[in-house]
């Protein structure tokens, strides 16, 4: 078991900071079933320092009652101790649905007392922001993970690998994909866990679709267009729903980004706003000459996230952009369970053009430890269960969301089905822009899709949004 680094350069001396490691790993229940710590020799190799720190750290920790030592078996944990200590094991969490309630719930171990608190999510961001601000953020919060740059530049967030660098560098970093640890990053260190992942995509109605001849969903543009144009001719309104209104929020700039993606283009590249160069000013002209043919109702740039999938649901428009996590509204709606959603409306990758580069866009939710929590290591103990595979497939399986780590989305990969046809896209996914400035940069991007949905010239559109974006997060506009 690898304890937390030492630091001869600190003005801590190395016997103070080895307590602290030795406590920290105590709570976090690292010692096993029973409790035994590593040698003096072990502790002496495995962190390359000499015996007398060591001897000292041990024997302070004896002397408060942390541990105890027995003759020929060595030292272990005191129970009574350990006991007294997590008789005030509270931990506050923030979460944004009752469904995630109930997993924290169902994983925490019983020794640590819960304080779960449901914030939905329309309000989580500004709720944990005020949190901080006034110094009662919770010890854990479930939320989106483009929030965690802002939340880190603040210096909100206990580095994860500082709490359990070996869990850090074994399971996190060695199994789930890059592109969700660059996200989770900040200055070099693990600042929260990916907790699960979704993608940007496109719903349609099985049954209307195969109506007008197609059985599978359209993958290109050019697909696209004729699936359009023959659902319009069958059923006489505009088939396609776009969330491109106010209310739509952060859903709007998921569907465009999504749509920059695999039109293979992009906001921000090399710490440059590339929004108004040809590939992004082609993918959203694209966009717009669906409007403009009829494909995309004008009205959808007053629909939010809802309005969109009640349009699919009750038959007015045969497909629908949006993300995999929008299962779970979808089964609301219909009064439906997933299964059977998904036996009437099929989900896949946002059609590409003729561009190269075409991706997909990946999100989703993320673990935070605040630092201002008073039980940063239990709290840690509880994102260690909730990354654990079982878990990881049984909120997969709950909420239709993509595990995060690799080895477990592959479980998924080799069978069939929706979580099987969405885990296929994940290796080569991306994510949005990791900038401390994203709510701001996000807010640029959803008046950008409205005012393409509204009609609006793509060029001045474009080029007013690519402005708006270099301007709140400093980036240079790439020439």
């Amino acid at each position: 078991m690898k304890l937390a680094e030492l630091d001869p350069a600190s003005r801590t001396p190395l016997y103070e900071q080895l307590k602290e490691a030795l406590v920290a790993a105590i709570l976090e229940g690292r010692f096993g079933t029973d409790g035994q710590l590593p040698t003096e020799h072990d502790l002496c190799e495995q962190l390359g320092i000499s015996r007398n720190p060591v001897h000292r750290a041990l024997a302070e920790l004896f002397d408060e009652g942390v541990i105890i030592r027995q003759r020929r078996r060595g030292t272990f944990v005191n129970p009574a101790w350990i006991t007294r200590q997590l008789s005030d094991a509270r931990v506050r969490v923030t979460v944004p649905t009752e469904e995630w309630a109930n997993v924290v719930r169902s994983i925490s171990p019983a020794e640590i007392i819960l304080d779960v608190q449901v914030v939905p999510f329309t309000e989580l961001h500004r709720h944990v922001l005020a949190a901080v601000a006034a110094g009662e953020a919770p010890d854990l919060a479930v939320l989106d993970s483009v929030w965690v740059p802002q939340l880190a530049a603040l210096d909100a967030l206990h580095p994860v690998d500082s709490l359990d660098p070996e869990w850090v560098e074994t399971t996190y970093r060695a199994d789930v994909a890059r592109a969700f640890i660059e996200a989770t990053s900040h200055e070099g260190h693990i600042v929260a866990v990916q907790a699960e992942a979704d993608v940007a995509g496109l719903w349609y109605d099985r049954e209307s679709m195969a109506r007008v001849g197609f059985v599978h969903a359209p993958a290109t543009l050019r697909e696209l267009r004729q699936a359009a144009r023959a659902c319009l001719d069958a059923f006489g309104h505009p088939p396609i729903a776009v969330p491109a209104g106010p209310d739509a929020a952060e859903t709007a700039t998921y569907v465009l980004h999504g749509w920059l993606c695999a039109h293979g283009a992009s906001v921000i590249e090399h710490e440059q706003v590339v929004l108004a160069e040809p590939p992004a000013v082609r993918a959203v002209r694209a966009l717009s000459s669906l409007v403009k043919d009829g494909l995309i109702d004008a009205a959808s740039a007053g629909w939010g996230r809802t309005e969109a999938l009640e349009s699919l649901v009750s038959g007015l428009s045969q497909m629908a952009l949006g993300g995999s996590y929008d299962l779970a509204a979808l089964a609301r709606l219909t009064g439906l369970s997933p299964a059977q959603v998904l036996d009437r409306f099929g989900f896949a990758p946002l059609p590409s053009g003729t561009e190269a580069g075409s991706k997909v866009l990946a999100g989703g939710l993320a673990y935070a430890v605040f630092r201002q929590a008073r039980q940063p290591h239990l709290a840690m103990r509880i994102v260690r269960r909730l990354m654990e595979a079982t878990v990881q497939l049984t909120v997969a399986d709950t909420t239709g969301q993509l595990p995060s780590r690799v080895s477990v989305a592959s479980v998924l990969e080799r069978g069939s089905g929706f979580l099987h046809d969405v885990a296929r896209l994940l290796p080569e996914a991306t994510t949005r822009p990791a900038v401390p400035e994203y709510e701001r940069v996000s807010v640029q991007l959803r008046h950008l899709l409205a005012g393409v949905v509204s009609g609006g010239s793509v060029p001045r559109e474009v080029r007013r949004a690519a402005e708006g974006v270099a301007a709140v997060t400093g980036l240079e506009l790439a020439s």
